[in-house]
């Protein structure tokens, strides 16, 4: 009996250290996979000259100045890419999960930011070869966005989730974000211009800007300017002008022009634009 749970335990002890050292390889192949595939011992030989073990001979000398020349072409391509699309990523980071004769899978995480909004990306990335065709799908995504205060561009960041569809979500990011830097350009630059009449109770990026007559105690305007985002990643600013009057005015004002004002801004939107709509009826305030 003795004898034989001997043999038990060896043999357990046998595939935990196979298990062990099947783990420690796929260990391995992963970082092996995330370096850099320079074909030629390039940056075997670079790390051995760098680490000076290794004398720069020639051959040494053209594969550091390869490499450098590398190095300043990604850093250029970086410098286009975000000016094209706005977009700044700040860390980038690939594991390995599965990887066999015709079938990859990946995860990513990407962190980075597109104005003042911050993101982190992951999403799992399936290769499978099917003959001569690499079917490339997005299996699985999150999106982590610190977005609480826009409510509709939340509800698109859960449809973007849901379907997996990482380029919509990269390509309504830079438009959500020009959107709202437009409305943060304008708020901040009327609370310059007219300082005694505009305030931003909720700083220069929040969705109201307040306008209050210098003259008339109680009679306030306020400039609503929210930017709504569909499924499908259509984006539509919205402003709107709410008024808030004593009752005394409300009575005296015949011609309905208080209650008519909101209508009336819509008009001058469809006319004049954003800025100088905004502009009239900040003026109409403060005279």
């Amino acid at each position: 009996m003795k004898k034989s749970l001997e043999n038990v335990y060896e043999a357990q002890i046998e595939a935990l250290q196979e298990e062990i050292a099947a783990l420690q390889c796929q260990q391995d192949t992963n970082e092996r996979e995330i370096a850099m595939n320079l074909t030629g011992g390039l940056m075997q030989d670079a790390l051995l000259i760098m680490t000076g073990h290794q004398e720069m001979g020639k051959r040494q000398r053209d594969v550091t100045a390869h490499l450098k020349t590398e190095i300043m072409e990604m850093e250029e391509d970086l410098i286009r890419q975000t000016k094209l699309n706005g977009i700044v990523l700040v860390n980038c980071c690939v594991k390995t999960v599965e990887k066999g004769n015709k079938k990859m899978v990946q995860q990513h995480r990407l962190t980075g930011h597109c104005s003042f909004l911050d993101f982190q990306v992951e999403f799992e990335l399936t290769d499978v070869q099917e003959d001569t065709t690499l079917v490339r799908t997005i299996t699985d995504l999150n999106i982590v966005m610190d977005s609480t205060e826009f409510k509709d561009f939340s509800n698109f960041v859960s449809g973007v989730e849901d379907k997996r569809d990482l380029l919509l979500f990269f390509r309504t990011l830079r438009r959500f974000s020009d959107r709202c830097e437009d409305r943060r350009r304008t708020f901040q630059h009327f609370q310059e211009k007219y300082p005694c009449v505009v305030s931003l109770p909720g700083g220069c990026r929040a969705e109201a800007m307040q306008i209050k007559s210098p003259k008339l105690a109680g009679c306030a305007l306020t400039i609503y300017w929210s930017i709504e985002v569909t499924n499908e990643g259509e984006i539509t600013p919205k402003i709107d002008l709410l008024t808030k009057m004593p009752e005394k005015a409300l009575e005296m004002d015949s011609r309905k022009v208080i209650e008519n004002a909101p209508d009336s801004f819509q008009s001058l939107l469809r006319i004049l634009g954003a800025e100088a709509s905004i502009d009239t009826v900040i003026q109409s305030v403060a005279v």
